[in-house]
């Protein structure tokens, strides 16, 4: 009864990953979710995607006896260069040591591209030894995975073993304003592989990110759920992201003072901890 749980570098939005990593770290960290998701972290290019700079970070967490199973690389596949972008993602995931790449599947409005180049895009990851785990947005852009019941008939239509799904809950508060959360969430288990756990508030400006426990969902009984069946999680708590009142993200001017964000993985942590000893 137990899952295996990361935890994601987009809590430290704005710093070098040698400093993320030592903090991590310090919080008792051993299993990290590499993140590199655009418009949700600082800026960077495909190109920085490189092997070398892969082997950089693994060694760099090796150093503090942690790895990276998970990867975080989100883009839309149904760009017309998603091909060339995922490789990029799988490449230097395998690199770091990951097994899956986190993505977003596709809008909508691009998801007959992204189903005509499906095939295409399983290769890709399969000759770097990769599964790609496909997650829900929270942008309020109609996608090809809004909510729970869009899951099994995506993975049926795709009928690949390449394909996964990381479900990320509090994408549903901003996403799916009608559903809750929560019901939605357990709703999926079965379908779903990987979670994203992050706890999200509603403002007068939009949503806003929290410590665990301290949000508008009530994320325990699904830790409760995840631990009875050791369904692997990560927590995702980008401490410096907003969302407006359309669900859009921006990030605030100047990173999250460091001590503060050690003090809310902390938290966390804890409260994940005090969750599993119940069970």
């Amino acid at each position: 009864m137990s899952s295996y749980v990361s935890v994601s570098t987009a809590a430290y939005d704005g710093y070098a990953f040698e400093e993320i990593f030592s903090s991590l770290a310090r919080c008792g960290v051993r299993q990290v979710e590499v993140a590199f998701i655009e418009g949700y972290v600082e800026a960077f290019t495909d190109d920085d995607l490189s092997v070398a700079y892969a082997r950089e970070l693994q060694a760099e967490m090796r150093r503090h006896n942690q790895e990276c199973r998970y990867f975080s690389g989100h883009i839309d596949l149904g760009e017309h260069n998603a091909c060339q972008r995922l490789e990029a993602r799988c490449r230097f995931a395998a690199e770091l040591g990951a097994r899956y790449v986190i993505t977003n599947a596709a809008s909508m409005a691009s998801s007959d591209i992204f189903l005509s180049q499906a095939d295409q895009l399983a290769a890709i990851a399969r000759a770097h030894g990769i599964r790609i785990l496909l997650e829900n947005p929270g942008n309020r852009v109609a996608n090809l995975i809004d909510k729970s019941s869009d899951l099994r008939p995506l993975m049926q239509r795709l009928a690949s073993g390449d394909f996964g799904i990381n479900f990320d809950v509090g994408n549903l508060l901003s996403h799916c304003s009608s559903l809750d959360p929560l019901t939605d969430a357990l709703a999926a288990i079965s379908d779903v592989d990987h979670f994203h756990i992050k706890s999200c508030s509603r403002v007068k400006d939009g949503i806003v990110f929290t410590s665990l426990g301290e949000g508008d969902i009530d994320e325990a009984p699904l830790i409760r759920e995840l631990f009875s069946r050791s369904i692997p999680f990560s927590l995702e708590l980008p401490f410096r992201l907003r969302r407006d009142t359309e669900a859009q993200p921006w990030r605030l001017n100047s990173c999250v003072p460091m001590t503060e964000i050690e003090n809310n993985i902390k938290r966390s942590i804890d409260w994940i901890n005090a969750i599993k000893q119940e069970i």
